[in-house]
């Protein structure tokens, strides 16, 4: 609702603002494990003829969330050799990482540009850099 007044506003006075992309907006479903997600599905990805990769990293080798006494997962979906398409996430406290994943999202971000990125030890947002790791072929701690 925010970024549509904002958006009414700038037609309003005559301004050009750009269309909303809803699959950008953040989603989170405050449970417990919270669910957080931004971007496209890997079904919706597909539907929209996208070749896509994706890597799911499970929370288990995250060491905050192991400090946390949570389980889930990070799950990534990017176009082959391209930007990041979706973030998806499982697990206590996932959504305050949700605003990393609408970033890499809406700028979209390539895998390997956000592995090069250092994320703070130890916190649950190690799991997206694990995952874009991965994605970038440059898998660090992977569990299975």
């Amino acid at each position: 609702g925010f970024a549509e007044g904002i958006l009414v506003a700038e037609h309003i006075a005559g301004l050009d603002p750009a269309p909303i992309d809803y699959a950008g907006v953040p989603r989170i479903t405050y449970s417990d494990p919270e669910v957080a997600s931004v971007g496209l599905t890997s079904a919706v990805a597909r539907e929209r003829g996208y070749e896509i990769v994706v890597h799911t990293y499970d929370l288990a080798g995250n060491p905050r969330s192991q400090i946390l006494g949570t389980q889930g997962a990070v799950t990534v979906v990017a176009e082959k050799d391209g930007p990041v398409l979706g973030v998806h996430m499982v697990g206590r406290r996932i959504g305050e990482l949700v605003t990393e994943g609408q970033l890499i999202y809406n700028w979209e971000a390539l895998p390997g540009e956000v592995a090069q990125l250092i994320h703070a030890h130890p916190t649950q947002s190690e799991a997206v850099g694990e995952a874009m790791l991965a994605l970038a072929g440059k898998p660090l701690h992977v569990h299975n």
